[in-house]
């Protein structure tokens, strides 16, 4: 195989597609929290976080995964690297720890608030796919893993750079975002059943069923940030120009009422690429919100 094809294979099961649904949270967070004020040093700190917490973090995160899901990729998904023969078990087992030790070694530099949110990714990481621990083959452990990291790490992280932690925003930001990611993990796992009854992960789909997951993820992805956004408008902590956050997550209820109607694999599998557009548009609308508003705490 050729060096490239190799390289290739590597970045392959990084799940680079992930990237793009954490650098966004991390961009629109960042221009938030630095009060829009786009110069070098907020440049500089957005750039250092994608690097850090999406690519060598998330990166290292989903090879460590693919390491020890071999059992169940070679249902689901036999074209992924380790499977397909691409590159060895050892080999990404290694590479995937050096990607996060640089992450967590970089992070740092930053400050030490970001020092410990990677420190944080980089042990759920860990846990996250180990044997005899594997927080992801339960499914209130796998929700609170993915939503510790997509819906809290990433998020805060640019609030953590540029403001500290003790800004009030951040915190109401992310117990939206944590609620909106703690829902949408479920989404992984309706195309992986097969898969995941063979190495014995206990999903919510397995256990309770499509539909019955369907609705916990309504709740948890729609009445609840929906509900926490407009409280925190009416209070007067978020400006009024943030309600517009409210409409990917109102697509989202629609999408999922749909796919309720008419479940298949087929259909939960093309929702699971739309979360890669809707999470990050939350962000979006909610920056251009603050914007407008000219309000940050």
């Amino acid at each position: 195989m050729k060096i490239t094809e190799k390289i290739f294979a590597y970045i392959k099961s990084m799940r680079p597609e992930t990237w793009f649904l954490g650098s966004m949270p991390i961009i629109f967070m960042g221009l938030i929290a630095s009060d829009f004020k786009i110069n070098m040093q907020t440049i500089y700190g957005i750039f250092s976080l994608i690097i850090i917490i999406v690519i060598l973090l998330l990166g290292g995160t989903n090879m460590f995964n693919e390491v020890f899901d071999t059992d169940a990729d070679e249902i689901n998904k036999p074209n992924r690297s380790i499977v397909s023969g691409k590159i060895s078990k050892n080999s990404a087992l290694v590479v995937s720890l050096i990607l996060m030790i640089l992450g967590v070694v970089w992070s740092y530099f930053l400050n030490f608030y970001v020092f410990l949110l990677s420190f944080l990714a980089f042990v759920f990481g860990i846990l996250y796919s180990l044997p005899n621990i594997r927080l992801k083959d339960f499914p209130l452990t796998s929700m609170i893993t993915l939503g510790v990291g997509y819906g809290f790490i990433i998020p805060i992280s640019s609030w953590f750079l540029f403001k500290g932690w003790q800004n009030i925003l951040e915190w109401l930001i992310v117990f939206m975002t944590f609620s909106w990611f703690f829902g949408v993990t479920n989404s992984k796992d309706f195309k992986d059943v097969p898969g995941d009854k063979l190495k014995g992960t206990k999903t919510l789909p397995i256990l309770i069923g499509e539909k019955r997951t369907i609705n916990i993820m309504i709740v948890l992805m729609t009445f609840i940030p929906c509900s926490l956004l407009i409280l925190y408008v009416i209070t007067g902590i978020f400006p009024l120009g943030t309600l517009l956050a409210l409409i990917p997550n109102i697509i989202n209820f629609y999408y999922l009422g749909w796919l309720k109607k008419h479940y298949s694999p087929e259909n939960a599998f093309r929702y699971y690429k739309w979360v890669y557009i809707f999470y990050p548009l939350f962000f979006v609308f909610l920056a251009i919100g603050f914007w407008l508003g000219g309000h940050i705490v």
